[in-house]
């Protein structure tokens, strides 16, 4: 998965497990897997940190999350 951003697996690790430091990473990272396992027919696991829609979070920028870029 990190080829697909650009970053290195362990990066990835990090946003998983929340310890990245930047908000929007684990939603950009939820964002992905939901829409490999729709492409893929998979059932994931529901998240446990991350519910609802990351735009009704005012803390949050949902343009950010949008462009699905992780540095």
């Amino acid at each position: 998965m990190g080829k697909d951003f650009g970053v290195s697996g362990s990066r990835v690790e990090q946003i998983i497990a929340l310890k990245s430091g930047v908000l929007e990473y684990p939603w950009i990272v939820c964002t992905y897997l939901l829409g490999k396992d729709a492409a893929q027919g998979v059932e994931l696991t529901p998240f446990t940190a991350l519910r609802g829609d990351p735009h009704d979070y005012w803390f949050l920028d949902g343009d950010f999350i949008d462009r699905g870029e992780i540095a």
